[in-house]
């Protein structure tokens, strides 16, 4: 999580101002890269969900780690498109397949009652990474593109190699067909919607906030990396916090107030442009979009048999990744056509009303 999720995909979003600044591609290019990470992600969930073959976890975890680094260290090469948009596919894809396989191997398998603390701190690598690379950001690019690409591949290198050390050896055995077949229940159903539109609230933030504050207010790249490291930190203590949260008051409550503040994150930067209140942003929807990942694999898991977690999880992770793939090529192209960041503030700001009340159908739906 840390390396696939936290420095190969959201610790692109800060670096956009300075691919912009240094002529490797345009903002609005950069932001159609991040689009093709988003569609290998699909690939890599759908990939996992169809997979009806048991294979050992570590060298499984340990190739796709390696794909992340070696993707990670290529993109230092300023080969032009086709180069850089393949490694940025290959990254995506990575972090789809260890998304789903973390959950099914971890998540699955934890007790009920502890099920949140588990989960938070499973998907806590993935804010991790981000305010690893976030904070670093600012240090590696003043030696350049080139040497912060290779920085940040040594990284996941290092990581992938603390891995293969640490990791011990285990199998996946994935459910029969039989066994996952037809469609969720309707309270799940209803979840993977709310889960599908918050993908949509939350890509304001993952791809244009850092941006605004750098680009569109004017305050340099090191404005938009100090909020891409807030950013971070919230999404590291975001599933951790939560999952105490939601062993304590039930994973469907906590995740539909969650939506609720998390929509009032990312209607701020609506109200004032000030720096203080950009970072309170990121935190709150960082905080919550990272720990919903957690909450939503949680949930599934009490409300589905053991058989059914990673093919319903496995859903929820490609509708969501189809979401962020398609909205994020749409808001770059909205972003390019009209240069206003606030107008994709505001259809966040409604995505995330509609996933708060789908919630609250769903916890009516399922009952105590």
């Amino acid at each position: 999580m840390f390396v696939s999720i936290g420095v190969a995909r959201f610790g692109f979003a800060p670096l956009v101002p300075a691919l912009a600044k240094a002529g490797w591609y345009s903002t609005a290019g950069a932001f159609w890269l991040g689009t093709v990470n988003l569609a290998g992600y699909f690939i890599g969930a759908a990939t996992m969900r169809v997979w009806r073959h048991a294979f050992p976890a570590k060298p499984s975890v340990l190739l796709f780690m390696g794909l992340t680094a070696v993707a990670t260290l290529a993109s230092a090469l300023n080969w032009g498109w086709a180069w850089f948009g393949a490694w940025r596919l290959i990254s995506g894809i990575t972090g789809g397949v260890l998304m789903v396989l973390m959950a099914a191997a971890v998540v699955g398998r934890a007790p009920s009652a502890a099920r949140g603390r588990v989960s938070g701190i499973t998907f806590a690598g993935m804010g991790a990474g981000t305010a690893f690379s976030a904070v670093l950001l600012p240090l590696l690019l003043s030696q350049g593109l080139v040497f912060t690409w290779v920085a940040l591949g040594a990284v996941c290198v290092l990581a992938t190699l603390a891995v293969a050390v640490m990791m011990p050896c285990s199998r996946i055995e994935p459910a029969p067909r039989h066994a996952a077949k037809g469609f969720p229940p309707v309270p799940v159903l209803l979840m993977i919607v709310a889960y599908a539109l918050s993908a949509l609230g939350f890509v304001p933030h993952m791809l244009f906030l850092s941006s605004f504050a750098a680009l569109g207010l004017h305050r340099g790249i090191s404005a938009g990396a100090e909020i891409a490291m807030w950013l971070g930190v919230s999404a590291m203590l975001g599933p951790p916090l939560l999952g105490r949260v939601a062993d304590r008051f039930r994973f469907l409550p906590t995740l539909g107030s969650g939506y609720v503040v998390m929509g009032c994150g990312v209607a701020l930067p609506l109200v004032t442009h000030a720096q203080i209140a950009l970072i309170i942003s990121a935190v709150v929807v960082g905080a919550i979009a990272l720990g919903s990942v957690m909450l939503v694999a949680g949930a599934i898991a009490g409300m589905v048999p053991a058989a059914r977690l990673s093919g319903d999880w496995g859903l929820a992770t490609m509708v969501y990744a189809v979401m962020q793939a398609v909205v994020a090529a749409f808001f770059s192209h909205l972003f390019h056509a009209t240069g206003s960041y606030g107008l994709l503030f505001g259809i966040g700001t409604m995505a995330m009303a509609a996933s708060a009340l789908l919630i609250l159908l769903a916890a009516r739906t399922a009952g105590p």
